[in-house]
Formats: C-alpha cells, structure tokens, sequence
C-alpha cells in the first residue's frame, strides 16, 4: 500500500467529485429523506424509528458510495483510462482505498446529518457498528463492480434503479403483511439491509456472518473484473 498513490488518487477524483453535479447532489438525497420522514408516525410503523433509520443509511450507501463508485469508474472506463489505471504502478488496493475515499467521506457526513435529523443513534452496540461496515463494505464493492463492468456513465443509470429496490429498500417488503413462508419473503429476509435491520432488532451473529458472504461475494466479483479489466484490449 503506496499512501503517496493513494492521495494522488483521491486528490484527483475529488476534483472531477466537485465539478459533477449529480455526485454533489446524491449526499443531499439520504438527508432530505431523514427530514421527510421526521413527519411520519414513527410509533404507528412497524419497526419504528430503528426501520426508518436503517432505511436512511441503506440509501444513503446506495445513492451516495455505489452511485459515485459507478459513475466514477464508468467515465474512466468513457475515457479509455481506467485499463491504463489498473496496470499503473498503484495496486488493486491503492486504487480502490483512493477512488473510495473521497465518496467515502461524503457518504459517512450524510449519514451523520440523516442520523442527527432523525434523532437517533444506531450504534448501539458492538454488533451495529461491525454490522455497519460490513454494509458499508458490500455498497462500496458493488459500486465499483457495476462500475468496472459498465462502459459508458449512461448505462449505470439502468443499474442504479434495481440495486435500490433490490438491496436497499427490502425491509419494506417484509413489512406489508405477506405469508412470511412466502419463499420471495425468505429471500427478501437474506437481503444486506433487511439482515442489518435484523441485527438492529435482535443483537446476535447470524446477521453479521450472513453481511460477511455479502462481501465476500462483493469481493470475489471486483477481483474477477478487476483482473478482466487489466487484460481486455
């Protein structure tokens, strides 16, 4: 790990994070959500405040780390730069820790305000926090998977739109009143979130073990079009 490499990275995608409107736009999302949702009957719902927070923190990994990964990596991929990147002198961990840091940050300021608005601390207890970055980790990965994959900025908004239905706003499904032996109900419950807001309703280590094969899938996938990436023409 090159910290030198690191910051150049960083340095440089803070630039181009500045000047894109869209990316500077995506931390606001999570943060009017907590403000909209402050209305809400927060006791009347099922989970309460907890769901609602949860559900805040997902979308803000999603619209904020994911959304930026893709984008980013796609105008690199736009540019015919990102294979020149790849098979610079910085490793697979300096580029990844560089292009995710600035959006890191960003994502981490939003949900702190999403949090302060609504009042709540989700960090409760050792299992939330490891719980926290393990979904933080998984968004991240995803992100940069779809973004090494895609070729042009356009065709990540046809991604963007199904990531949040399928991995962000799951816990919703689960709270509309389905036969909970629905087999899609089963699926929806092994979901990223759906399994952090397991985890926020009863502190064990089921849901963290289930978050880890999120990332380890995550993981395995960037590694395999991280390498493709380096060797495509």
């Amino acid at each position: 790990m090159n910290m030198n490499r690191i910051m150049a990275i960083a340095e440089k995608d803070f630039k181009e994070f500045m000047r894109n409107a869209m990316l500077l736009t995506m931390p606001l999302i999570p943060i009017l959500l907590a403000a909209f949702y402050t209305r809400l009957p927060f006791d009347e719902m099922p989970g309460g405040k907890m769901m609602i927070a949860v559900l805040v923190v997902g979308m803000a990994l999603g619209m904020v780390i994911t959304s930026s990964m893709m984008t980013m990596l796609a105008e690199e991929n736009e540019k015919h730069t990102l294979r020149g990147l790849i098979n610079s002198p910085a490793s697979m961990l300096d580029i990844l820790l560089g292009k995710s840091l600035v959006v890191t940050i960003m994502t981490f300021i939003s949900i702190l305000i999403a949090l302060i608005i609504l009042q709540i601390n989700i960090f409760t207890n050792f299992y939330m926090v490891i719980g926290f970055f393990e979904l933080y980790l998984f968004f991240l990965l995803l992100g940069i998977g779809v973004g090494l994959m895609v070729k042009s900025v356009s065709e990540t908004s046809l991604y963007l739109f199904p990531i949040l239905v399928i991995f962000v706003m799951s816990p919703l499904v689960s709270s509309m009143g389905f036969d909970q032996k629905n087999i899609f109900i089963k699926i929806v419950d092994y979901l990223p979130v759906k399994q952090y807001m397991n985890l926020a309703e009863n502190s064990e280590w089921m849901p963290i073990l289930v978050l880890f094969i999120w990332v380890l899938v995550a993981f395995l996938f960037v590694s395999f079009l991280f390498r493709k990436a380096s060797l495509d023409q």
